[in-house]
């Protein structure tokens, strides 16, 4: 059976890790900034040197393309090289340098796909510099919107159309010129569940729902020590209540997460009432019906509570992605290759976005996970041993070469 040359593959995976490279040992490469500039050319020399047929797109996505039998049908697999201030070594670039491997692994062997093989590198999946996340993703399955993301600024005014121009990567390509007849993406798990039951791979199929909540709540600002209780409008006490009963729901609803992420209260002085609170909720579901009962039932607390009287309340969807169910001919395919191998495979959802989730929405796409350590991702210390690495390499090969069949 072909298998992939795991040393190569470590050997790059750290190459790549001198980008951003922090002295912690961690990542930080920020979509279309000069370390996301380094290791893109460092990607593209090597696709270049494996004789790979090199496009960017206008948004910056990059794909190598290694011509099969079909020249207009394609087998898409790859991730993203851009990290999160603090990142780690894995999530993204292990997906990109996997998908090269393979392409270099089929090379090597010298197999005649029936497909074009597309080793695919998203641009801005992080969302960290430019809103929203997934976007390279998001404009190749929505091209009519690239205007729209183009035109997304990132705190210093930088739009992403002069940002990928900056460093060269506002490419002539028109987003959505590749239409994938299977889209796999390998990619670390960032959660516990494969190592805690010591299981090789996951076979991933589907992503949760998430929705991004702004809420807005207005109330009035008082002395600490002279406003009597019952003549408050206190925000952040009605906040503290809405953050109690978010936790409740989470044990209420079957697979729900409530996340407040971030909260600004103002005047934020130790003895003012607050008059204002800014928070969002990461809310996330398998199912969207789930979600949306959860949406609900905020609403319905919000509008019923007595800590809400007397205040103002506002909310704005900063990101609403539904549940997505992958292909199950690719993850068959996944599975099958799991056996052939011998390794250990699960069936699961995944907790986290993924340009494969956005793909799927309009092409048939599934993801492999490999164990996290300790479940840790956006991290500096976020790692994947060699050995489960070659494994999730090895898995994405034999499915590719499967779905080649297909």
């Amino acid at each position: 059976m072909v298998k992939i040359k795991s040393q190569r593959l470590q050997s790059r995976l750290m190459e790549m890790a001198r980008f951003g490279g922090l002295s912690s040992g961690g990542v930080k490469r920020l979509t279309l900034t000069e370390e996301d500039k380094g290791a893109r050319n460092l990607l593209r020399k090597w696709m270049n040197d494996l004789g790979l047929e090199v496009h960017v797109d206008e948004i910056g996505n990059m794909f190598g393309i290694l011509s099969g039998k079909n020249k207009d049908r394609f087998i898409g697999t790859g991730s993203h090289l851009d990290s999160v201030p603090t990142g780690g070594k894995y999530d993204g670039p292990l997906g990109v340098l996997a998908a090269l491997e393979v392409a270099e692994t089929i090379v090597e062997h010298k197999i005649q796909l029936n497909h074009s093989l597309v080793v695919a590198n998203y641009t801005n999946e992080e969302g960290v510099r430019f809103f929203p996340d997934m976007m390279g993703s998001l404009a190749h399955v929505n091209p009519n919107k690239i205007s729209e993301y183009l035109s997304a600024k990132d705190e210093k005014g930088i739009t992403v159309k002069e940002a990928a121009a900056d460093i060269g990567y506002n490419g002539k390509m028109k987003c959505g010129a590749i239409r994938y007849n299977a889209f796999v993406e390998l990619h670390i798990e960032q959660g516990p569940i494969l190592e805690q039951k010591g299981i090789d791979i996951g076979v991933v199929k589907g992503v949760q729902a998430i929705l991004w909540i702004k809420l807005t709540i207005e109330g009035k600002s008082g002395h600490a020590g002279t406003t009597p209780i019952a003549a408050r409008k206190d925000t952040f006490y009605a906040f503290s209540r809405l953050s109690n009963y978010a936790r409740q729901l989470c044990s209420e609803i079957p697979g729900q997460l409530i996340t407040i992420g971030s909260i600004e209260l103002s005047p934020n002085a130790i003895n003012v009432i607050p008059e204002k609170v800014i928070a969002t909720l990461d809310i996330r579901n398998p199912s969207d019906e789930h979600l949306a009962d959860a949406i609900q039932k905020v609403h319905e607390f919000i509008a019923k509570d007595d800590s809400f009287q007397n205040l103002k309340v506002s909310e704005e969807v900063l990101v609403d992605v539904p549940a997505v169910r992958f292909d199950q001919r690719v993850t068959s395919s996944i599975s099958r290759s799991c056996q052939s191998l011998g390794y250990s495979e699960m069936d699961m959802f995944s907790g986290a976005g993924h340009d494969a989730q956005i793909l799927a929405t309009r092409y048939p796409a599934a993801m492999v996970f490999i164990p996290s350590k300790d479940g840790i991702s956006h991290a500096v210390d976020e790692y994947s041993s060699p050995e489960l690495i070659e494994k999730g390499a090895n898995v994405l090969l034999q499915a590719i070469l499967h779905l080649d069949q297909d």
